[in-house]
């Protein structure tokens, strides 16, 4: 049995638990090894519409699929939440397991789990594992020996004494996986500045989010506008950076809601755009 896992798209919230868990099993799991770049420049090859971020999501699937993986493990970022406002008007930001299933011929069997560890975890790694292995005893020990690593996710803030720090909010598909705008990284050091990434819980961020009145529904929108609430409040922090996926306007549009609503000085930066430019831009207001 092979289980294939994605490396993006919010991994390091929900991986290190299920990946442990299925090894337990007696699962094999299969990592996309692709090169990023080599992903998306075949993404683009084969005409895949999108952002960067689903790009790299439906090259990484179509890697999987070709190695011969019997399941995918994928995951839900919603938590089964639906909207039509913010990035509830784009498809794939609204419920991406939906989206590979109808551009993806012949996707394996899919896993779908929540991107976070909860304490309703357990149950689901219970189902997960009746399915693989069909075997009660064998999910039990699994379930045992893994259950320490079922924890809240919490992220860093890179702190960066040395140069002044500039707040980075975007979805958070987008913002934790920095190898999909590593032009932004590079504009930043240019200008002698340094990123600086929520320190807090998702749950933290969306409750956040929750309060700049912007009557969102989506937990990946309400985590986006709370980052941006968050670092606005943070002295440390001169300006915020607001990331947008390319060939996502919903998000972009919620992106300039957001910055109207901050008090330092802010930009919304669209990938593809020049980045060196709205970098300059943003450090000329500090």
């Amino acid at each position: 049995m092979r289980v294939g896992v994605l490396d993006t798209w919010l991994d390091r919230r929900y991986l290190p638990f299920w990946e442990a868990y299925l090894r337990e099993l007696g699962v094999e799991v299969v990592r996309p090894a692709e090169a990023v770049d080599a992903a998306l420049a075949r993404a683009d090859l084969a005409g895949l519409e999108g952002g960067r971020p689903v790009r790299l999501v439906v090259a990484r699937v179509l890697e999987l699929k070709e190695r011969g993986v019997d399941h995918l493990l994928l995951p839900d970022a919603q938590f089964g939440v639906e909207s039509e406002r913010g990035g509830g008007q784009n498809p794939w930001t609204a419920d991406l397991v939906s989206m590979l299933v109808r551009v993806v011929p012949g996707l394996p069997p899919v896993l779908r789990v929540p991107a976070e560890l909860t304490e309703h975890t357990k149950g689901t790694a219970a189902e997960v594992g009746q399915v693989l292995v069909r075997n009660p005893q064998i999910v039990r020990r699994a379930l045992e020996r893994t259950q320490h690593l079922i924890r809240p996710y919490t992220p860093g803030g890179s702190l960066d004494a040395s140069r002044p720090l500039v707040g980075l909010a975007a979805e958070p598909y987008l913002l934790e996986d920095a190898r999909l705008y590593p032009e932004v990284l590079e504009a930043l050091r240019e200008e002698d500045l340094a990123p600086y990434y929520p320190d807090r819980s998702p749950a933290f961020l969306r409750e956040e989010g929750a309060r700049m009145g912007l009557k969102l529904d989506l937990p990946t929108d309400l985590e986006f506008a709370g980052a941006a609430r968050y670092l606005d409040r943070l002295g440390r922090v001169k300006g915020v950076l607001l990331l947008v996926e390319d060939e996502n306007p919903a998000v972009a549009s919620l992106a300039r809601k957001i910055a109207r609503r901050l008090r330092k000085p802010s930009e919304v930066l669209v990938l593809g755009q020049r980045a060196d430019e709205a970098v300059a831009r943003l450090a000329a207001r500090f």
